[in-house]
């Protein structure tokens, strides 16, 4: 779900952000959930299952700076289906008064953060999006900059059979360099362990 909203009232307009890296989306190669914490649970000894054990927190972590680029909106626009010509046509955007070509409004999903730049935790692992909402409160365009910061608001864990399944609610705020809240998202993560497969051998006799 993603829709124009209002800054929330009694919350500051202007908060510079903490920023860290600078990247240009989208970023591959990494998981939905890299840079959480992980721990070991359950299991025999040596045999343990690794489980993510994010902590709550009221705080945003270290922001990464994300530079919007026009082809980036574009691909994004077309992955999603979108024809707006304001996704694809500069002209067609300055003539609607943007700074340039406007980012869909699900654009700010695919930002990051510096906590989902951290290496990413153990590979038996299945992660789904069970939702996912986004709050916008200025046009994105091309050639911004906006600091993204991402907080966990709240974990539960349930027993599996594989191991625990982790329920895991992110939060991001994204914000101009001199502090403006530009959107907020959230994001619920279904974490479920996966059986780690056997390696294959190297030794075409065995």
């Amino acid at each position: 779900m993603a829709r124009p909203s209002s800054p929330p009232a009694g919350r500051p307009l202007l908060k510079p952000p903490r920023i860290g890296p600078t990247v240009r989306p989208p970023v591959a190669g990494l998981s939905p959930f890299a840079g959480l914490p992980v721990v070991s649970s359950g299991g025999t000894r040596g045999a343990e299952v690794p489980v993510l054990d994010p902590k709550p927190s009221t705080h945003f972590g270290l922001a990464a700076l994300n530079e919007i680029e026009r082809g980036a909106i574009r691909r994004f626009a077309e992955a999603t289906g979108e024809t707006n010509p304001l996704y694809f046509d500069e002209k067609a955007a300055r003539a609607q008064g943007f700074r340039d070509l406007v980012a869909p409004l699900l654009f700010p999903l695919s930002l990051r953060s510096a906590t989902t730049l951290t290496p990413v935790a153990p590979p038996n692992r299945t992660v789904l999006t069970s939702e996912q909402q986004v709050e916008q409160f200025e046009p994105l365009c091309a050639g911004d900059q906006v600091a993204v910061s991402t907080r966990v608001v709240e974990t539960n864990q349930r027993p599996g059979n594989a191991g625990p399944i982790e329920f895991i609610q992110l939060e991001d705020e994204g914000r101009s360099p001199d502090g403006r809240l530009l959107f907020r998202t959230r994001r619920t993560l279904i974490v479920r362990a996966g059986r780690e497969q056997p390696s294959a051998s190297t030794n075409p006799g065995v």
